[in-house]
């Protein structure tokens, strides 16, 4: 994700986080994410690994903790920690 407002773009400016949504495929919650990312004044560059929650699968706390949040509130759209990194 990109500041959309900013002309320059800076290292620490660049980075990715895990999203929680609820949507009824990738395509819908790639939209909904993207809408709400630019109402924040960021420009969503790409969504990877987007899939549905497997229930039997392995997550970290924090991600566990936005799973959970995310199903106690249909209309939520959970931003989990961004983490920068440099592009050289």
């Amino acid at each position: 994700m990109l500041p959309k407002r900013e002309t320059t773009v800076l290292p620490e400016k660049i980075g990715f986080m895990n999203i929680t949504t609820w949507a009824d495929s990738d395509e819908t919650a790639v939209d909904k994410i993207r809408e709400y990312i630019e109402s924040l004044g960021w420009h969503l560059v790409s969504v990877e690994g987007a899939h549905t929650v497997n229930e039997g699968g392995k997550y970290g706390d924090v991600v566990l903790d936005q799973i959970e949040r995310t199903r106690n509130n249909p209309n939520a759209i959970i931003l989990g920690t961004f983490h920068t990194y440099k592009t050289n």
